[in-house]
């Protein structure tokens, strides 16, 4: 009994801890930016990387012979065989598997180079075998996974083998349990006491990032990125390592934990390629692939929303797929060619690439583009598009970080392993820049769970005024 007493007064202290920073208050609404107010500082944001340009020189590709670049895309196939995980290797064909996939990743791979090469690459080679020789038998899910154990230096988004990716990917956890705002007075709770510190977080800004409550009003909440890895275990709950205690300057503190985090997937209505709804009254429009079998109905959708003031285009489940399609669907939706930021170089043939310095495209309607971990590849292409079209918003959270490269198909003879690596060109966005890096992604303009972005982005486009 003395335990559950304990217990009771334990909550009830948690509960007046936290007492109305989880509320709306009168200083929460003061804080609240017109929509004007806010478009016009996320356009400031977003035109920061305007013009920027990029280095192709270290992806170049640098073969022992000229010869050997006409084997560029030999080892590519659209087969793809039934894969047995249990099913027992030889150490001739575990080995064989070895060597073909070596030599794959010389001929082809568009960023040995990149990752070291024959330095790297041999010493990963040797390494292998020599652990593959020491198993007395071997399935071929134990061959993937001592591949997978010796490619950690691969920092590409699209390369796995068998959807197990060797580099781990940085993962949201949202801290809100304490609602805040941004004042001229610095971060402050919802019942005014001032941030001073958050132990181990020194760079507040960095801390705390622009989001959305429950009751779709702009706040502020910490978001941390913690890595993970992406090996099916993603759509298992994952819970951070860290607490945070935040200092005020009245001398209180909170001590906050965050939310669990899991990856967030919405499969389409049954037998539909694609979905166009609404959501109070906003045209949402969702899609989980770039793909050219289906690009009529995504054009057509896109046409049906440019002459809307709001509109939402659901990336959080789209995995990518057809570059083209990225440019198609934004050029029906503005009415205008927009260009990106990045640019793709061929690293096996480079050519000369004429970089267009102006980029920015007006629009007087508002795009929100829902991201989630899930949004990948031409996902995070449109994002990149979206960036330079004027009143557009990312709203969710930082995305797969698997843009630079593209989905190549190599298949190993015995194993059947499915090892998917980018081959021939790069996307490479704005040297010099935080604006996109591979793993982590692109960071949204607002963050919030994944799971909640379509319904809190309408809530906030009905508050702001």
């Amino acid at each position: 009994m003395n335990s559950k007493l304990a217990s009771l007064l334990c909550c009830l202290i948690m509960l007046v801890s936290f007492s109305g920073c989880t509320k709306v208050t009168q200083l929460v609404k003061d804080a609240q930016p017109t929509k004007a107010e806010l478009l016009a500082e996320i356009n400031e944001e977003h035109r920061r990387y305007e013009g920027g340009s990029s280095d192709p020189t270290p992806y170049l590709r640098h073969y022992d012979d000229p010869a050997d670049a006409q084997k560029s895309t030999d080892y590519l196939t659209d087969t793809y065989s039934e894969y047995d995980a249990a099913k027992e290797l030889n150490p001739e064909e575990a080995e064989e598997d070895v060597n073909y996939l070596f030599d794959a990743f010389y001929y082809d791979f568009a960023f040995y180079d990149y990752f070291g090469g024959h330095a790297v690459f041999d010493q990963a080679k040797a390494d292998t075998l020599q652990e593959v020789q020491s198993r007395d038998s071997l399935t071929c899910e134990d061959l993937q996974k001592i591949l997978v154990s010796h490619l950690t230096f691969i920092k590409d988004g699209h390369f796995n083998i068998n959807q197990d990716y060797p580099s781990e990917k940085d993962i949201p956890f949202f801290f809100r349990q304490v609602m805040f705002v941004k004042t001229d007075s610095g971060y402050q709770n919802a019942n005014g006491k001032v941030v001073a510190s958050v132990d181990d977080h020194p760079d507040l800004d960095e801390l705390f990032k622009r989001s959305i409550s429950e009751q779709g009003y702009l706040v502020y909440y910490p978001v941390l990125l913690k890595p993970a890895t992406f090996d099916g275990t993603e759509w298992e709950k994952h819970t951070c390592d860290e607490t945070l205690t935040v200092h005020y300057t009245d001398g209180s503190t909170d001590t906050l934990t965050a939310d669990a985090w899991s990856q967030y997937y919405k499969e389409l209505p049954k037998d539909q390629n694609t979905d166009l709804r609404q959501t109070d009254g906003i045209p949402v429009f969702q899609f989980n692939s770039f793909e050219g079998s289906f690009l009529q109905e995504v054009n057509a959708a896109a046409a049906q929303m440019s002459d809307a003031a709001i509109s939402m285009l659901d990336l959080r489940s789209n995995v990518g797929g057809y570059e083209e399609v990225a440019h198609q669907w934004i050029t029906r939706y503005s009415r205008q060619r927009v260009q990106g930021n990045g640019v793709r170089y061929d690293v096996v043939n480079p050519v000369s690439v004429a970089i267009q310095a102006h980029r920015w495209q007006t629009h007087d309607n508002i795009l929100i583009l829902l991201s989630g971990k899930c949004s990948a590849s031409s996902a995070e292409i449109t994002m990149d598009l979206a960036y330079n079209l004027e009143n557009s918003l990312i709203i969710g959270e930082n995305t797969n970080g698997c843009m630079i490269g593209n989905g190549g198909h190599v298949e190993l003879p015995n194993s059947k392993c499915s090892v998917i690596m980018t081959f021939s060109t790069v996307y490479l966005t704005p040297d010099g820049s935080d604006y996109f890096e591979e793993l982590r992604g692109f960071f949204p303009d607002i963050w919030v769970p994944a799971k909640e972005a379509e319904t809190l982005a309408a809530k906030l486009m009905e508050n702001l005024k």
